[in-house]
Parts: C-alpha cells; sequence; structure tokens
C-alpha cells in the first residue's frame, strides 16, 4: 500500500502546473493578484477515518487486491495531498497527515477536541467584524455557486392554506472546535493563520434513475465537505465542494489524478477568494456584466482597492 501510494503521490506532484478546473473564484481578478497579499500559514487537516461515506468502493476495487481500509486510505491521502499542490504557490501550510510521530500526536489532538455537527447546508454567513463590507461578502458568497435557497421544511399555514414542505435539504458536516486549548497550543507552535478543516468526504452514486444505473453509463460525485476557521478557531465559512467522475472510470490513480486534484484545487480557492476580499481588493464591475452576457474574462483590468468610504 506503501508503494502504491508513493507512485500515485508522484504522479500528483508531476501535475504540479495544473491550472483551475474554471476561472469562477477569480473572475474580476487577476489571478496572480494573490501573490500580492501575504502568505499565510494553513494547518491542513484530514477527515477522521470514520467520515469516509461511499458507495462505489467494490467497482473501484474489482480487479485488485484493494481491502475498503486501502481504498479510504489512498483517497484520504490522495485528497490531503491535492490540497497541499494546489496551496503552494501562496501559502504556507502544516500537514498533520504526515509520517511524522509528533504531527501524528497533533492530529489525535485535534480529533479529541474537536466535533462534527451536521447542520442543513446554508449558505456561510460572513460577519460584519470580518472586515468585509456587505457587498463583497455577498460577492464571495456568489463565487461559490453551489448553494442553493431552499424553503423550511415542516407543516405550516401561509395565506390562509395549509402548506407542508418536505425535508430535502442537503446536509453539510462541519467542526467544531470544543475546548480553546487546541488552538492555545498548535496556533503559536505552527505559526497558523487558519486551519483548514477536511470534515468528510463522500463518494456517492450521482443518480436515481433506474435506466442509467442499468446501463453502468451514471454520474459519480466526490463530495468533500469542509470548515475554515481562524488561528482562534472561529469558523470564518464551511462548504461542500464537489467533482464528478463517470461510473466507467475505475481506476484509482486515475481518479485521484483527474478528479481528486482539481478537487484540492477548488478548495484551496475558496479560501484564496476569501482572502482577496477580506483584503479588500474589489472584483472589477465591468468584468461581472462581461459574465453575465458570456464576454471572454481571460483580459482582466487590474485590481483596486476599495475606497475609505466606499
Amino acid at each position: 500500500m506503501i508503494g502504491a501510494l508513493t507512485c500515485i503521490m508522484g504522479s500528483l506532484f508531476a501535475q504540479s502546473n495544473y491550472g483551475p478546473t474554471n476561472d469562477s473564484l477569480y473572475l474580476g481578478f487577476y489571478k496572480d493578484s494573490i501573490a500580492k497579499l501575504d502568505r499565510p500559514t494553513v494547518c491542513v487537516i484530514p477527515f477522521h477515518p470514520d467520515r469516509y461515506m461511499s458507495q462505489v468502493d467494490r467497482d473501484i476495487a474489482k480487479g485488485t487486491s484493494y481491502t475498503y481500509l486501502h481504498t479510504r486510505g489512498f483517497f484520504r491521502k490522495g485528497l490531503d495531498n491535492a490540497i497541499l499542490i494546489a496551496a503552494k504557490p501562496y501559502n504556507e501550510t502544516v500537514n498533520l497527515h504526515a509520517d511524522d510521530p509528533a504531527l501524528n500526536m497533533d492530529l489525535d489532538f485535534v480529533y479529541h477536541l474537536t466535533k462534527n455537527p451536521i447542520v442543513p447546508y446554508e449558505a456561510p454567513v460572513i460577519k460584519e467584524d470580518q472586515n468585509f463590507k456587505k457587498r463583497l461578502a455577498n460577492y464571495w458568497l456568489k463565487l461559490q455557486g453551489e448553494i442553493k435557497t431552499e424553503l423550511e421544511p415542516g407543516t405550516r399555514i401561509e395565506e390562509g392554506q395549509l402548506v407542508t414542505v418536505e425535508e430535502t435539504r442537503e446536509l453539510i458536516t462541519k467542526v467544531k472546535v470544543i475546548n480553546p486549548v487546541l488552538t492555545d497550543s498548535l496556533t503559536p507552535k505552527h505559526g497558523v493563520d487558519y486551519y483548514l478543516f477536511v470534515n468528510e468526504l463522500d463518494m456517492m452514486i450521482g443518480t436515481t434513475d433506474h435506466v442509467s444505473l442499468q446501463s453502468d453509463d451514471y454520474p459519480r460525485v466526490i463530495k468533500a465537505h469542509m470548515t475554515v476557521l481562524d488561528k482562534d478557531g472561529q469558523e470564518l465559512f464551511s462548504l461542500i465542494k464537489r467533482a464528478y467522475f463517470p461510473s466507467y472510470e475505475n481506476d484509482l490513480e486515475t481518479i485521484i489524478r483527474s478528479h481528486f486534484l482539481p478537487l484540492g484545487y477548488e478548495i484551496i480557492y475558496a479560501l484564496d477568494s476569501y482572502r482577496f476580499l477580506q483584503a479588500g481588493l474589489e472584483p472589477i464591475v465591468e468584468e461581472e456584466e462581461k459574465k453575465s452576457v458570456g464576454e471572454n474574462l481571460r483580459e482582466l483590468s487590474p485590481l483596486r482597492k476599495l475606497k475609505a468610504n466606499d
């Protein structure tokens, strides 16, 4: 297993020049402008092995000697390394999923002092005291592009009519620090600016259509539940990031290289774009207008600082 992991991780690092799957998190910005900001230290924390949910492992392991534990280990390490590769250009990183006894103790320390509440998936709330202008906070939420506003489930009376709304909201696994000694200890020890938790990894069948399922040609979805905390352990935002792959693609190395690596970039782009706006870098209105009419956005105007009275 260690040898196979080494080969896969070597392939991942060979792909370090990989670009974004799309520019959605950088529309209206020069992507390289992130280099103008300070390089924060991001502590990357992998999901606990118990937080791996899969409907596809049997097909992926078919014809190999992989067990459930092997497959879970490959995907856990694969996503962890994909995030580190994506973070490398503009962030310093601390990887608690490492072959180092001291870091392993820190990871165990994290797991003991955190819990993982499961709640309905809602748009993250950007608090005013996080130095966001309101319209920039709204823009950041818009950039994520995955969160749908749904009616509150339950039975109630609306305009004189009895209305029942079924509970169909997606759930997200988040993280909560239950003892501040965690950040009091790890933040100065590793110089942490942000904690990036992968709280859960789901490898799911992406359809309920029986015809597609019988044809063995149907979509699958990788879902990474993530939370970013500040250095004091306060939640900044939680998101679910997705990547899709077809049912006929069952080579484990290919799945990690072709789909986990882009997912790692999307996770880091969420944090990078948050940093853009938290620093007061204003998205270019003209480019947003071009986006709405489908014009090419490769040539973007320079970033502008918000005016003091804006």
